[in-house]
């Protein structure tokens, strides 16, 4: 069993929300759909952790320097990456789509139960 987590902002009526997922798989057992068991939404990166589960502190820092990798990998040229003062219009969202997954998960699990 392993946990896989993500994290990316959005900007609603000019605060920046941060969006936190905690994602566990079974790599191994092949077929078998990822699960959300932990997901946080708060204006506080610490209080999103907190929400979705997260509560290990190299977990959240690892977390947090992802997201200001994907922030300094969307800059225009125009901005250096010695500014620390990200622009409001410019945030990732990354998210994962397990949705196929949980769908293709379930159609062959129903299948399987009506033979």
């Amino acid at each position: 069993m392993e946990h896989i987590y993500t994290v990316h902002t959005k900007q609603i009526q000019d605060k920046t929300y941060y969006f936190v997922k905690k994602i566990m798989t079974l790599p191994e057992i092949k077929g078998l759909a990822d699960v959300v068991i932990g997901f946080g939404m708060h204006t506080h990166f610490e209080k999103a952790c907190s929400i979705a589960g997260i509560y290990d502190s190299t977990t959240r820092k690892k977390l947090l320097h992802e997201l200001e990798k994907q922030n300094l990998n969307c800059l225009p040229e125009r901005f250096s990456a010695k500014q620390s003062v990200m622009p409001k219009k410019l945030r990732v969202i990354r998210s994962i789509q397990i949705i196929d997954t949980v769908n293709r998960w379930l159609a062959e699990r129903s299948a399987a139960a009506l033979n």
